[in-house]
């Protein structure tokens, strides 16, 4: 993060912290007094007593989670007594205490307003990381092996890689001065000793490696291992992974819905994820849940246990009610610390429970874990492992959705179908392991030349589906001849062979249908492939 967005974090948050002590003060005389009014002399008012003590206790927990936060710990840690201390009194029943207890809680309450002072704190928010991977991925592959590590290279390079092979660590350590890689491959035969040196790489390390011992996969886990791959390779497993990191590194910003009826608070975690790179919004309005959870699309709801109208674990048991958000990952954030409360809160469909005051590395660290799980599961849900694209439900679901929107919303969408040609001869005369890699080609080459916004699927076999929104017919022609054309002049080895392998696409613009082709799009792109294929193959047609 550039200095000057330091500095603008910075004033930020000093400014609501000061805002925060304005309100501060003033609540903390206000307990004082109201506690100093209430009845304590006739037996009648006990429930008077105990409404005036529970407003209290409320107002004294969203201060033992809350002062911490800004800085004020003194004040949060007193807080958090008198917090106990009050609840054991509302526990009893119809027994006010002793005059002596009053005067010893008055006297804290007092002391409390004295210890406003915000103790010295770092500033330990964890910022956006900056993207540092250029146009050209650039993988370092340091393998011994000279042979096998060209057989590597040639292999990654039909994915459209920038493969720079190393026979030693040295080697690729005098050339951390030209060029910093994307993501480096080593053979962990190398001493794990000499890489000390690589720890100032930001990049992920990958290992492969002929040994499978749980000893190895720990000494490359202590060097913060991405991935572990033995020998021979399975490069579209290896492919698949290191598109995966790529993705993580360009994924698009996490979405957060902080649910928190304390504006304040509300407003420095949403300071302190947004500095992060993230992207939130706050909702004061509980009620409204569903309908934001809707409009946004949280990727994390961030909630807080205990609010005026409704509590966090009724919110959460809302939530789950809905099919499309029974997976969404639901963190508590509370002062609560009695266990027993917050395992009830958790029974209710929550995933975490995060205690107040939390420290702003600890809370990005927690958020970005969690998204980060939820996207691997939904990859893992809805994405095929050979090649990272939608499977056949998941593409057919989406394709219907867009194709709808498309109508509605009166844009033009290109739906067209992709086929690998003599698929089957390449499959009886190379393998299948090379019949994986060509068709994990084509999926890598989808990803690359087509934009985020469009949707890409893995139909069947060798058959994609692919949607192009807002796209026009000669647009998306242009677009997938660019791709078949690609494809065309990549080579591939089997051994001592090389070879290359051809597309053929069909496709159709919703503009261009008629209206008993509305519905069956993806069905006219169809037809078109198979006009492509008895035309000749190796062409697009619509």
């Amino acid at each position: 993060m550039a200095n000057y967005e330091q500095h603008s974090l910075e004033g930020k948050l000093a400014a609501l912290k000061q805002q925060y002590l304005v309100t501060l003060r003033p609540e903390l005389l206000a307990l004082s007094q109201e506690f100093a009014n209430i009845p304590t002399q006739e037996p009648r008012s006990f429930a008077l007593q105990k409404s005036a003590l529970d407003d209290i206790y409320r107002r004294l927990h969203k201060i033992a989670g809350s002062a911490g936060t800004f800085g004020f710990h003194a004040v949060s840690r007193q807080a958090r007594t008198l917090e106990v201390t009050l609840q054991s009194w509302l526990e009893k029943d119809n027994a006010f205490p002793d005059e002596k207890a009053i005067a010893a809680f008055t006297q804290k309450l007092y002391e409390l307003r004295g210890n406003v002072t915000p103790e010295a704190q770092p500033s330990s928010y964890l910022a956006a990381e900056e993207s540092t991977i250029s146009a050209t991925t650039i993988i370092w592959l340091i393998e011994e092996n000279i042979g096998l590590g060209n057989r590597i290279l040639e292999q990654l390079t039909n994915f459209s890689y920038t493969v720079l092979l190393f026979k030693t660590l040295g080697e690729a350590h005098d050339a951390t001065d030209d060029e910093a890689p994307d993501i480096v491959i080593i053979d962990a035969r190398v001493a794990f000793s000499q890489l000390a040196s690589f720890q100032q790489l930001t990049c992920p390390l990958l290992f492969i490696s002929e040994e499978d011992t749980f000893e190895a996969r720990v000494r490359a886990a202590q060097l913060n291992a991405h991935g572990y791959f033995l020998k021979p390779l399975n490069i579209p497993q290896l492919v698949n992974r290191l598109e995966q990191l790529l993705n993580d590194r360009q994924a698009p910003p996490a979405r957060i819905l902080v649910v928190d009826d304390d504006h304040q608070l509300a407003m420095y975690y949403r300071l302190i994820l947004e500095a992060a790179g993230m992207e939130v919004r706050i909702l004061e309005e509980p009620r409204h849940i569903i309908e934001q959870l809707a409009s946004f699309k949280p990727e994390l709801l961030l909630m807080d246990v205990h609010m005026p109208a409704y509590n966090g674990p009724n919110l959460a048991a809302v939530v789950r009610q809905y099919d499309e958000w029974s997976s969404l990952p639901i963190v508590f954030l509370s002062a609560e610390l009695d266990l027993n409360k917050q395992v009830d809160a958790l029974n209710h469909g929550a995933d975490d429970f995060l205690t107040k005051p939390i420290s702003a590395a600890q809370l990005v660290a927690s958020v970005r874990t969690r998204v980060a799980r939820a996207r691997t599961l939904s990859s893992l849900l809805h994405k095929d492992s050979l090649t990272g694209l939608l499977k056949h439900a998941s593409i057919k679901s989406a394709t219907i959705n867009e194709i709808a929107r498309a109508y509605r919303q009166h844009y033009p969408v290109v739906v067209a179908m992709m086929d690998i040609d003599h698929f089957k001869n390449v499959n009886d005369t190379y393998g299948h392991a090379v019949g994986d890699m060509v068709i994990a080609s084509v999926a890598t080459l989808l990803r690359q030349r087509l934009r985020q916004t469009d949707i890409i699927g893995r139909y069947g076999g060798e058959e994609f589906l692919i949607v192009l929104p807002h796209c026009e017919a000669e647009d998306g022609w242009k677009r997938l001849e660019d791709i078949r054309e690609y494809f065309s002049r990549l080579r591939f080895r089997q051994g001592e062979v090389e070879f290359a392998c051809t597309l053929s696409a069909g496709m159709v613009c919703s503009e261009d249908a008629t209206d008993a082709e509305r519905g069956n799009l993806v069905i006219v792109a169809d037809e078109a492939l198979y006009r492509a294929k008895r035309g000749g193959r190796n062409q697009v047609c619509y």
